[in-house]
């Protein structure tokens, strides 16, 4: 992912289509694409900010030192069975720190969790077509 626009490009050009520039001069004259310059347009329209988004850390922004693993494996051996989403609330909750489910989730790949709960079981040995009332056969 590359880098964003600074406000101060993104203002400049609406500024300049604003003068009189047409926009494919100003597509040009800024190195911007034609649907980017479009879109910054619209927000100056329609009364938005032109700052670049606010995107969440990822994964080793999150995770990325030792003690916040740890205290993540010690949450996930605490609570086996929560789903994913609520290891986010619960972390949430614990450090003031949203995390998204995909987050927690390569988190708890990297801890070597599964995502396989509890092991399943036949209560007895009986068939399942015993159980059924259906007829055995003599052999």
């Amino acid at each position: 992912m590359h880098k964003a626009y600074s406000l101060d490009l993104r203002e400049r050009a609406v500024a300049a289509v604003e003068a009189g520039l047409r926009q494919a001069e100003v597509v040009r004259l800024f190195g911007v694409s034609l649907a980017t310059l479009k879109r910054w347009l619209f927000k100056r329209r329609s009364g938005l900010s032109l700052a670049p988004k606010e995107y969440r850390r990822g994964f080793a922004a999150q995770f990325g030192n030792p003690e916040t693993l740890a205290s993540l494996s010690a949450q996930l051996a605490a609570h086996p069975d929560e789903r994913l989403i609520d290891h986010c609330r619960r972390w949430q909750e614990r450090t003031g720190k949203a995390v998204s489910v995909a987050t927690l989730h390569r988190a708890h790949r990297a801890l070597g969790w599964t995502h396989k709960k509890k092991g399943w079981w036949l209560a007895n040995a009986t068939s399942k077509s015993a159980r059924l009332g259906a007829k055995s056969t003599p052999r």
